[in-house]
């Protein structure tokens, strides 16, 4: 008896090494974007401001999705003090991922110097339900 195999049209291949393709490239790019992250931290633990902004930028270029790239650019702006543009940096990282308790801490700390306690009690109530530890000192006050 002979079973006939039906061939693989070539089209189907070629799409297959493409979609192949684009996953390895972003996976690349994903790899290559939590270096960029780790190399911009050491440089902020420097005080190598600006060197470290333009690898967080650089960062989430290379992948759009990466929170930590997000967060750090954040905590530059709030390290010079330009609160509400930290705040949208912060938000951003929480809307990737929404139980990024730092974010949320940061960002509590942003509406506190901008005055709006109740904000800052949201927030940091939510850092302190992710896992944010101490936070005991601020929460008390918020309840």
């Amino acid at each position: 008896m002979n079973h006939y195999k039906p061939k693989t049209p070539v089209i189907l291949k070629v799409i297959g090494l493409i979609l192949l393709f684009a996953f390895v490239q972003c996976t690349d790019h994903e790899i290559e974007s939590r270096k960029t992250v780790r190399n911009g931290v050491a440089k902020l633990y420097r005080m190598q401001l600006n060197e470290a902004m333009q690898d967080f930028e650089k960062a989430a270029r290379l992948d759009p999705k990466n929170q930590e790239a997000w967060f750090y650019i954040g905590v530059i702006h709030q390290n010079y003090k330009a609160y509400q543009t930290a705040i949208e940096y912060f938000t951003k990282a929480i809307e990737i991922k929404n139980d990024y308790a730092d974010a949320y801490y940061n960002r509590g700390l942003c509406w506190f110097y901008l005055g709006d306690r109740n904000k800052s009690c949201e927030d940091w109530i939510a850092a302190e339900e992710f896992g944010r530890e101490n936070m005991s000192d601020r929460t008390e006050k918020c309840r």
